[in-house]
């Protein structure tokens, strides 16, 4: 049998042979021994733009993803329009009640009233105590070396023992207002200062002026007492009194 063969060289550089006839068996036993590879070739012009393809059909849904981080708070936003007024509210519980307003200005006076009937006769009122004293000195004193409380040995009167016969303090057994008025009477030539005094405080002053020779000086004083004040007269240093003409008196005008 009588077979043809042809020989072929690939891209690669590779030959094969083909045969007529019987191929199979050529094949099998005729096949050259490969050619060197030759060199690449040079690359070939882009294509055309082939047409669009059909849309395809929607894909099914996918799970949900995980939940995402916080974002960072935006800027804040221009305000807002203001709208309309609502629906006036039920009222609310009585709140504390506030602090006094100021006092206002008087208002103008009214018209003067009809005179009303004469009422019934009311109790005695309660009556202040009776709290009364009046002493004076018996001898000289002084010229004194210093300042000097004034004693009094001669009590005319007494009422209520409020003045201590041995200090000739009058001491405030009630709380009230009470009156109190001294007098002095200095000896020849020689100035008598004295004050009267509550307490340790100096309240008022008197004065016998030496130049006249037996110089006086009186003075009244109206007091706001409460209980243990101390009311007394203190001869000033250098001063000097006679006897009985020097004088300290008292009593309560009314109780608190």
């Amino acid at each position: 049998m009588m077979v043809v063969l042809s020989t072929y060289l690939t891209a690669d550089g590779q030959s094969y042979y083909t045969s007529k006839g019987n191929t199979n068996k050529c094949n099998e036993c005729c096949r050259g021994i490969p050619g060197v590879q030759g060199m690449p070739g040079l690359h070939g012009q882009p294509g055309t733009r082939g047409m669009d393809g059909h849309k395809g059909e929607t894909g099914s849904k996918g799970d949900k993803g995980s939940e995402g981080m916080i974002g960072a708070p935006g800027a804040t936003g221009p305000v807002g329009p203001k709208g309309e007024r609502g629906r006036k509210g039920s009222k609310g519980p009585q709140g504390p009640q506030g602090k006094p307003g100021l006092k206002g200005d008087p208002g103008t006076r009214g018209y003067a009233g009809s005179k009303g009937e004469k009422g019934e006769k009311g109790d005695q009122g309660a009556q202040p105590p009776k709290i009364a004293f009046s002493a004076s000195r018996s001898t000289k004193l002084g010229p004194v070396l210093q300042d000097t409380a004034v004693t009094f040995d001669r009590v005319h009167l007494n009422l209520g023992e409020s003045f201590d016969p041995y200090t000739s303090h009058f001491i405030c057994k009630h709380n009230g207002t009470y009156l109190f008025t001294t007098h002095i009477l200095g000896q020849n030539k020689i100035d008598a200062y004295a004050w009267m005094m509550v307490n340790k405080n100096h309240k008022l002053p008197l004065h016998g002026d030496g130049r006249a020779g037996y110089g006086t000086g009186s003075n009244t004083i109206i007091l706001e007492l409460t209980v243990d004040e101390h009311v007394w007269v203190q001869l000033s240093k250098d001063s000097a009194l006679m006897n009985d003409y020097s004088s300290f008196s008292g009593h309560i005008l009314f109780d608190e």
